[in-house]
């Protein structure tokens, strides 16, 4: 048996070394193992930026341009229709949008590889089966059509963009009842639901989206 000075001996040695220095053991391997860590974490960060390339500013200015081609060739394909509908054979329609992009009959004519003067008898037969006499007028009908195309795309049901349409030019509100054959109550009902899916709070909001359309 060992002696009681060395029993003694042991216990405060192992009570010193279990109350002090293991957790000091411890906590420095902790300090190690996070230090270990950090430095793993921001290696792998560098190598992921390296791997991963930045997506240059051009690549960002190029998919704009060509979302924003995207949508004027949707809007083109879309008035067509609505052209063709009010009865225009193709080449008027090629015609009043020619005109109505700012083109002169002759350039028309040029590219088309006609004359002159059967440029223009495209664009006249244009203007009367759109009940129009000026390109201004011309202008305007079609912006009445990318309007509702627009009403359409924010969730409005055909009667609603109808009424939506005609309050937008100032229709009162008997005046739209009258040319939807509906009652003036059904008219405000549905007016109020424009309202709400455009997030607007009248006439005078409608009007202005109309405009800035």
């Amino acid at each position: 048996m060992l002696p009681t000075s060395a029993i003694e001996w042991f216990y405060v040695t192992w009570y010193y070394a279990t109350s002090f220095v293991a957790p000091i053991i411890l906590f420095v391997l902790a300090v190690l193992v996070a230090v270990k860590y950090l430095r793993s974490g921001r290696r792998d960060k560098k190598v992921t930026e390296q791997t991963v390339p930045a997506v240059p500013p051009e690549t960002t200015v190029e998919a704009d341009a060509a979302r924003a081609k995207l949508e004027h060739d949707l809007e083109r394909a879309r008035l067509e229709v609505d052209l063709a509908d009010a009865g225009l054979t193709r080449r008027e329609r090629t015609v009043l949008l020619a005109v109505c992009d700012g083109m002169t009959l002759a350039a028309i004519a040029d590219d088309l590889g006609v004359s002159r003067s059967t440029a223009g008898t495209y664009s006249t037969r244009a203007y009367e089966k759109l009940g129009v006499s000026t390109r201004e007028e011309a202008q305007a009908w079609l912006a009445r059509c990318a309007f509702a195309h627009g009403l359409a795309d924010r969730g409005l049901t055909p009667g609603e963009v109808d009424a939506a349409l005609m309050a937008a030019d100032g229709a009162s509100t008997a005046k739209i009842a009258e040319k939807l054959v509906l009652s003036e109550a059904a008219v405000n009902s549905r007016l109020q639901q424009v309202y709400g899916k455009l997030r607007i709070h009248g006439r005078a909001e409608l009007a202005a989206l109309r405009n800035g359309a």
